[in-house]
């Protein structure tokens, strides 16, 4: 009795553990508003199967049927980000030196900034988890050191690297006048220029973290998981970086 209590509290440590990290990799995506929608779906099928109506419950079980068969179509990028973080086994943390990560931090950060206030546009992808040697084989590759004058030099107007975007790895600038996929959601806002859509599209397909330097305005906007986040000062974009970046970081 003993023995079986013991395997009964594993296993929920077991489910609650793999639930919590799964909940991790969709809470920032599409996918979770998707779940909430097949969860109240299944309710609904429960609530009618209870009620006895049977013609509204074959209709729910063949539209549960559909969904089911369209989910792997229409979430293809969220379940490859997925399928990947278990492939490498790196569903939690893995290690760096906390005082090169700042130091590194400080340089984009400072190279942003000057980027804003030049108003020079601006398109830098910061690699995570996800590879991106599709995005880095269709620009120049450098393997240079980040630093802030190089970031900036990379994107002055008519320099031979400004267009396109700049992918970052492990604190080294592995590429630059690289292309990115342009989102094909058709909910942003009209205005939003080419730039803004790639590092739109390049984060829905990637776990990358993209940071978007407007050349009209000098905004500084960040996209992740097919999000957009615009107006960042210093302070917000130094945090957004921390926070995306210590998930994958001992503490």
């Amino acid at each position: 009795m003993t023995e079986f209590n013991l395997l009964i509290i594993i296993d929920i440590i077991v489910t609650g553990l793999i639930s919590y990290k799964v909940f991790n990799l969709i809470k920032e995506t599409r996918a979770l508003q998707l779940l909430k929608g097949i969860l109240v779906l299944f309710l609904i099928n429960y609530i009618s199967g209870q009620l006895g109506l049977q013609v509204f419950n074959m209709l729910l079980e063949q539209l549960r049927t559909m969904v089911l068969i369209a989910l792997p179509v229409v979430f293809q990028p969220e379940l490859r980000r997925a399928l990947e973080h278990i492939g490498r086994g790196k569903l939690f943390k893995y290690w760096t030196s906390r005082d090169t990560f700042k130091i590194q931090t400080d340089k984009l950060v400072a190279a942003t900034m000057r980027l804003s206030k030049s108003q020079t546009g601006g398109l830098i992808v910061l690699k995570r988890e996800t590879g991106l040697k599709e995005v880095i084989d269709t620009g120049v590759q450098l393997d240079a050191l980040v630093s802030t004058e190089l970031l900036i030099n990379i994107f002055v107007p008519k320099s031979p690297l400004h267009d396109g975007a700049v992918i970052i790895d492990q604190g080294r600038i592995v590429a630059a006048n690289c292309l990115l996929p342009l989102t094909k959601n058709k909910k942003l806002s009209q205005s939003l220029g080419t730039r803004h859509r790639a590092a739109v599209g390049v984060s829905e397909e990637t776990d990358a973290l993209v940071i978007i330097v407007s050349e009209e305005t000098g905004v500084i906007s960040t996209a992740f998981a097919g999000k957009l986040k615009y107006n960042l000062d210093e302070f917000d974009l130094k945090e957004e970086l921390f926070v995306k970046f210590s998930e994958n970081k001992d503490d």
